[in-house]
């Protein structure tokens, strides 16, 4: 999907994305201590979805099984109404200052987690996009997918402290992996960091990735 709404990604937005256990986390922390250190504060690290507001509520009562029977439609629509709410608030002020937004997971996450049981679509799921945020949805200039195994994907979840979500199975997560690597090359700026290696390598890595961002 090539140019798909080209004219309103924004050079200073990027974001991670990666099945749970990916490893993007720990990345992301990486990464804020290398600004931290540069003593670089035009920048700002957000996340999705938000933990505020009603949207988010209801996403992480759903997310964690304390809401059962929820449709994968109506739990996306949530996220999405949480990512209205999110672009309107967070990231489009920051980006009119010129700060640089980096993103723990958006639109894509969407699309790959929702298509997950065959019931709807991902070209359905972009379509609430527009039908729900419309011409306020920004598109990333950068999106950078962790991948990883899902079986060490799996065996980080189990080792963490963070409360289990529904999607974490190994039948869900390689499902999940698979709905990226074909969803992603679909939307501009998509790119993949091998996140079986260690996390030195791929920190160095990143850097390379976002050399024109430090």
């Amino acid at each position: 999907m090539t140019g798909l709404l080209s004219e309103k990604i924004n050079k200073n937005f990027v974001v991670f994305e990666g099945i749970d256990g990916s490893g993007k986390s720990a990345q992301i922390e990486l990464l804020k201590k290398y600004f931290e250190q540069k003593k670089d504060k035009n920048v700002l690290f957000t996340f999705e979805h938000t933990r505020q507001g009603e949207w988010s509520k209801k996403i992480e009562e759903i997310v964690t099984g304390k809401t059962k029977g929820v449709s994968p439609e109506k739990l996306q629509l949530l996220f999405i109404l949480d990512r209205k709410d999110h672009i309107h608030k967070v990231i489009v002020p920051a980006l009119k200052k010129g700060i640089k937004v980096f993103c723990d997971r958006y639109f894509l996450s969407t699309l790959a987690y929702g298509s997950l049981d065959g019931s709807i679509h991902w070209k359905t799921l972009w379509n609430h996009h527009k039908e729900v945020i419309g011409d306020e949805l920004i598109m990333p200039s950068k999106i950078v997918f962790f991948d990883v195994d899902p079986d060490v994907a799996l065996s980080r979840t189990t080792s963490s402290n963070d409360g289990k979500t529904i999607f974490e199975s190994i039948e869900k997560l390689k499902a999940i992996r698979e709905n990226y690597l074909s969803i992603g090359p679909h939307f501009d700026g998509f790119e993949i960091i091998d996140d079986n290696q260690l996390s030195e390598k791929v920190f160095e890595e990143l850097r390379q990735r976002l050399s024109l961002f430090l």
